[in-house]
This record gives C-alpha cells, sequence and structure tokens, in this order.
C-alpha cells in the first residue's frame, strides 16, 4: 500500500526501500534510518491513504493526532462529524467497515468480489460509502502495517482490491441527470511522486456521484499534458493530489501558471494528498483555492463551488 521512503500508500507497483519501525533486515541500508527517520516515515504512512483533493472546512473541532496535527478520530470515525452522521445510509455504510476489511486481506479473491455484488444491490450513495466506508478502511490499513498488523504483501493486495472495488463501485452506480453541457467538470492529477491511487479514486466517485464530469486520475501527472488538457474544454476545478512534502515549489509553478494563463486561469485549484496530510501548514499559502485532507471536504466541495 506504500512506499514509506515516497510518502505514498497506494498503488504499490514496487516494495518499500525502507523497513518500518520495529522490524529488522540487517543489511547496511537499513542502518542509515535513524530512529527519527522511521519516526517521520511512519507518521507519513499514518496519514497518507486516505487523504484526498477537496476543500477546506475547518469548523469541526477533534482530538488531533500528537505527531501530525491531524484529525485521528475522524478519519476512522466520520461518523462523530454532525455532518457526516446526516448523510443518507450512513449506518449501513458503517456497518460494512469490518467485513470490507476481512474480504481485502483474505487471499481468497471471490469474497472481495462478492462484496461489490452485495454494496451494488444496496441503495448507498457512494458519497456515503466513500466518507464512511472507503476512507475509514484505507486509514485503518495504514494503521494495520504501521503496527505490523499487517505485512506488506497483505496490504499491497489489500490496497490494489480497495481501489478497484471504488471504482466498480463508482462507475456502476452513477446515473448522472445533468445535461452534459451543464455539468460541472473536474481534471484530477498527481505530483510526479509515487502514485496513490486510492485517494484519487475516492475523490472521483464522490464528485461522480455529485453530478460532476471527472476527467484524469492517478494515470495524469502534473505535466505539459496537464496543461494541454485544461486548454481543451473548461473546466470547474483541477485537484492535484501532492505525494511528497518536497514536491511544494512543483505545485506552486503549477498553481502559478495555471493563474497566469488567460485560458486557464479562471479553474479553480484544490491540493491534497498525502503530503498535504503530512504537513497541511506547508501548502496553506501557496496559492490554491482549496486545501483538504478528508472525504468530507471533497462532499462539501462538490456541494458548493
Amino acid at each position: 500500500m506504500a512506499e514509506k521512503d515516497h510518502t505514498r500508500t497506494s498503488g504499490l507497483p514496487n516494495p518499500p526501500k525502507a523497513l518500518k519501525s520495529g522490524q529488522t533486515r540487517g543489511t547496511a541500508a537499513d542502518a542509515h534510518l535513524s530512529t527519527s527517520d522511521h519516526r517521520t516515515l511512519e507518521r507519513a504512512i499514518r496519514g497518507s491513504v486516505s487523504s484526498i483533493v477537496g476543500a477546506s472546512h475547518p469548523d469541526h473541532a477533534s482530538a488531533l493526532d500528537p505527531d501530525t496535527g491531524i484529525e485521528s478520530d475522524l478519519m476512522l470515525h466520520p461518523e462523530h462529524h454532525p455532518m457526516a452522521r446526516q448523510m443518507p445510509g450512513a449506518d449501513k455504510a458503517i456497518s460494512y467497515r469490518t467485513s470490507l476489511l476481512e474480504c481485502l486481506i483474505n487471499p481468497d479473491p471471490r469474497h472481495h468480489r462478492h462484496f461489490i455484488d452485495e454494496l451494488l444491490r444496496e441503495t448507498v450513495p457512494v458519497r456515503t460509502l466513500a466518507v464512511h466506508l472507503f476512507a475509514p478502511v484505507a486509514t485503518e490499513l495504514g494503521n494495520r502495517w504501521c503496527t505490523d498488523e499487517t505485512d506488506f504483501m497483505q496490504v499491497a493486495v489489500a490496497s490494489t482490491r480497495l481501489s478497484m472495488i471504488v471504482n466498480h463501485v463508482s462507475h456502476a452506480s452513477t446515473v448522472s441527470t445533468v445535461e452534459p453541457t451543464a455539468q460541472r467538470r473536474v481534471l484530477l492529477a498527481r505530483t510526479h511522486g509515487a502514485q496513490h491511487t486510492i485517494g484519487v479514486s475516492i475523490v472521483a466517485s464522490c464528485f461522480r456521484d455529485m453530478g460532476w464530469a471527472v476527467d484524469g486520475g492517478s494515470d495524469l501527472e502534473i505535466d505539459e499534458v496537464l496543461y494541454e488538457r485544461l486548454s481543451r474544454k473548461p473546466y470547474d476545478l483541477l485537484g492535484i493530489s501532492v505525494s511528497r512534502v518536497d514536491e511544494i515549489r512543483e505545485c506552486t509553478e503549477v498553481i502559478r501558471r495555471v493563474q497566469t494563463t488567460p485560458k486557464i486561469r479562471r479553474v479553480k485549484i484544490a491540493i491534497g494528498g498525502p503530503a498535504v496530510v503530512a504537513s497541511p501548514s506547508a501548502f496553506q499559502r501557496i496559492g490554491a483555492d482549496f486545501v483538504t485532507r478528508s472525504a468530507l471536504d471533497v462532499m462539501q466541495l462538490a456541494s458548493h463551488i
């Protein structure tokens, strides 16, 4: 689920280069990681799985993780937020958390396929599933890896399955009643760091369920192709998922270029991702219109932009 040295918790095309705290490998490379390094990497992993692009709405209070400042309780239990608690089908989505975790880790692939079929038979809105089921389960997977409850291969398989479930349910459940010419449109992209597909998939599912036309995704990087796509059709929002804190300069340049290019400068820019969860204050003044760390924020953004 994550490449620890890339602050990533999904995608997993390659095994991690660094072991987490508590593991031993007896190699020279591992000896170069100090206790501080391990602690920094673990903080990033704990917060990155469910971090996603959206809006900044600091209108609620929750217990903060003393290390990261992340609202850890709301990440695992968004139902404690009064607005999230009122979402239709919240109780049903919450009831699926244990069974989803079990089918993600179970060696038999038939379990997660059956789980998809069961979700599709339910009437729970995708946005509710995103907030109350998919994001908390992704966070729990990150926690289990950090505490050695789940090994790398299990988390890698679970991450792939979760991303597939999110995409499948999102596309199968979307029935837009909005005329194509009147649809709000969002373009999702990521930095050049390692892919973090779960968060981007959850973001896309929220926007799609709320009638938005969704383009791009975890396969679109912030390069020249991004600007070409922005110029081809009008977008209401550009969402960027940031993998590492050291990519802040790259993000700042994208924001500056979009805002100074006449043809595309009207598009709003939202920023989020693992790096924003790990160090939110670093991204508050780089020019983005929205900065976020939760699926609930994405829902709010899709409703009000």
